[in-house]
């Protein structure tokens, strides 16, 4: 096949744009809120917008300073395994029984440094410690069911006065006295309200329901009068549910789920052993606890792990744990600074709630880390002080287009635009002709792009140049040189590359290399060729318009019958193969050759300038892949005689005639978008 052929073949096919996703994500929630979590987005999404909202938190301050009462239900696991009831002294994971000595102290500093504070208590086993027919004080964990009878001290204000004097405080630390190794002197001495399968109806020490612990714990929390950022879970355990009562069993692990949970704090309890870890059911909750939503603190839940409870506890609940809940108070934003791929930002603006950053931030192919630090201030005894807060976030991109997480909007925009123009006009295929070029890239609006390169490059061979492209009004451009080369120099500012290249644009944005923009445009070797040459200087011999078909020109060569003029009465004759030598000497006319689709006009005057005859002829490129191969590669030749008639039809005499000659190449998609025109004038003779 031909290199038209070919070209027919490919026809007028649209190129190859290639472009990147060009979303970014977009935080509806304080990075805060989120955890120190994995956040996995869409792969279409590159970037993050630069608007965060910033987060209501709450300082610490000194203790004694402004705080709202918080309110605090401790949730103490006391099955056996925490101190086994035995004679053997030293066995369980809290042998000193650091769980209640340690609660009953803290419930002291509490009460100095916010008296209002409420504290409730739920102590469990595989049942609760209290039970409400006991004593209306408690309350059940199952309002409605009155076959269950479970029930836990109800939040408390630490400075309630009860008819007999005494304060919620002191009733609360009462209710945590105990003998022996963790038997609490007022543990009902009711049956249990379910069977179970290993221990008896009397049992308060065995089996471990954590589940039980928190879904009394939430009942309790209900009736909280202080805000759910000021709600806490204090969870003292050493982690491991078993052995729950018959009905229980599928619930066992719902703790873990840790929904509708305030924040909540967990220590586990291992005796022994140099580092003790706490167990995966205690990460994973702690994890859901930070994520579900139930405040905006709950981010701040945590864990710890103890093998001395006796001698570590009360440091770290007071150090850790009840300073915090206890010296808060609120703060107000003040600014931020972001860290991502290297680079820190500081927000340019703060208004309505949320941190302005200058540019948003480009995400990694796979992970980025994002790491905020806001500051705030706050009034701590009277005073402005500030503090800064650090939140880190990951955010993974997915190739499988995963939907956004929840609190994260999207905001997509068209990617740039790559086009390439030879002589102002914009082209789809480039011909070997067209060795000037301009390559332009349009940006979405309101993007811009400062000293922004431009690659442009074969999509086989080696060569490689870099543009610097210049800002025009609406785009940007560069300009640069082309050929074709076998031996091409990369970075020489003129592309070189072979017959068989497409030319390849490529944009990569230098902020964001995801965010890029490639675009192909197919090279077709054919150059704007044309020539004009005479069959022959003069006729000679007998009429040659003897024939009576009453046709003035004669076409002669394969495929001249694609041929069209615009006076089909006196166009054409066509003659199948090859003219006799004697025949040829009959004729003068034209040998035109051409690279693609022309027209032909041809004028015969006397040599006084007398009008003699004429001959308008299109070939287009549809019939031109058929005509006879021409005297260069791709061209293609056509030969057009003259019968030697006049306009009338009639036979010319002899003597001296003038023809002229306008060869027009056209316009052909794909191949030239301009028209080129070579003209000529030639004296002949008619001898009859």
């Amino acid at each position: 096949m031909g290199r038209h052929a070919i070209l027919l073949a490919i026809g007028l096919g649209v190129n190859l744009v290639n472009a990147a996703g060009n979303c970014e994500m977009v935080f509806q929630a304080c990075p805060g809120s989120f955890g120190n979590t994995v956040l996995t987005v869409p792969k279409d999404v590159i970037w993050v917008n630069p608007v965060f909202p910033a987060c209501q938190e709450r300082i610490q301050v000194s203790v004694g300073g402004p705080a709202s009462p918080p309110s605090i239900v401790f949730i103490i696991d006391n099955s056996g395994s925490m101190s086994e009831d035995k004679d053997k002294e030293g066995e369980g994971n809290d042998p000193g029984q650091a769980r209640f000595n340690v609660v009953r102290t803290l419930l002291d500093s509490l009460r100095a440094a916010s008296p209002q504070a409420e504290v409730g208590l739920v102590i469990f086993t595989r049942r609760l410690a209290f039970d409400h027919r006991e004593n209306p004080f408690f309350k059940t964990a199952f309002p409605g069911d009155t076959s269950q009878h479970d029930s836990f001290v109800p939040l408390t204000p630490l400075n309630r006065v009860f008819p007999d004097g005494t304060t919620g405080a002191d009733t609360l630390k009462a209710l945590l006295k105990y003998h022996g190794k963790g038997n609490l002197d007022y543990n009902t001495a009711l049956p249990g309200s379910r069977p179970n399968s290993t221990y008896g109806p009397l049992s308060t020490r065995d089996g471990t329901d954590i589940t039980l612990g928190f879904q009394a714990a939430k009942v309790a929390m209900q009736d909280s009068r202080a805000a759910k950022n000021d709600q806490y879970f204090i969870f003292l355990s050493d982690g491991a549910p078993g052995s729950v009562d018959v009905g229980r069993e599928d619930m066992q692990d719902d703790f873990i789920q840790g929904a509708n949970t305030p924040t909540t704090f967990t220590v586990f309890f291992k005796a022994g052993g140099s580092e003790p870890k706490a167990p995966a059911n205690v990460v994973k909750m702690t994890e859901n606890i930070r994520a579900n939503g139930y405040s905006a603190g709950n981010p701040k839940s945590n864990y710890w792990a103890l093998n001395l409870p006796g001698s570590q506890l009360l440091a770290l609940l007071q150090s850790n744990v009840i300073n915090t809940i206890l010296t808060s108070a609120p703060s107000k934003p003040k600014s931020a600074t972001l860290e991502a791929g290297g680079k820190v930002r500081s927000n340019s603006s703060l208004a309505a709630g949320t941190f302005t950053f200058p540019q948003r931030i480009p995400l990694a192919p796979d992970q980025t880390v994002l790491s905020f630090t806001y500051t705030y201030t706050y009034q701590d005894s009277g005073r402005i002080k500030e503090k800064s807060l650090p939140y880190t976030l990951t955010v993974k991109r997915s190739q499988t287009d995963p939907s956004l997480p929840d609190s994260i909007g999207s905001n997509c925009r068209e990617p740039a635009a790559l086009s390439l123009l030879h002589a102002g006009r914009p082209v789809e295929r480039i011909t070997a002709d067209q060795t000037e070029l301009e390559a332009r890239l349009t940006l979405p609006p309101g993007e811009t792009c400062a000293a922004c390169p431009l690659q442009v490059m074969p999509s086989q061979s080696a060569d490689r140049e870099t543009l610097p492209l210049e800002a025009a009004s609406g785009y940007y451009a560069a300009g640069f040189t082309r050929g074709v080369s076998q031996t091409p120099s990369p970075g020489n500012g003129r592309l070189e590359h072979t017959a068989a290249d497409s030319i390849v644009l490529v944009y990569r944005n230098p902020e964001n290399p995801l965010d890029s923009v490639r675009r192909s445009f197919p090279y077709v070797d054919v150059q704007t060729g044309m020539s004009l040459e005479y069959h022959n200087s003069y006729s000679q011999g007998q009429d040659p318009g003897s024939s009576g078909d009453g046709k003035h020109w004669l076409l002669t060569g394969a495929g001249a019958t694609s041929a069209a003029s615009n006076d089909p009465a006196r166009c054409c004759s066509v003659l199948d193969g090859a003219l006799s030598r004697e025949d040829s000497v009959k004729y003068v006319g034209m040998k035109v050759e051409a690279s693609r689709a022309f027209r032909l006009e041809l004028r015969v005057f006397s040599t006084l300038g007398q009008f003699v005859d004429k001959l308008t002829l299109t070939m287009p490129q549809s019939g031109f892949q058929n005509l006879e191969p021409g005297s260069k590669e791709g061209w293609k030749r056509l030969r057009i005689l003259w019968r030697n008639r006049a306009l009338n039809g009639g036979p010319v005499g002899t003597g001296a005639y003038v023809i002229k000659s306008t060869l027009t190449m056209l316009k052909v998609p794909g191949i030239s978008e301009v028209e080129t025109t070579l003209s000529d004038v030639r004296v002949i003779g008619v001898v009859r």
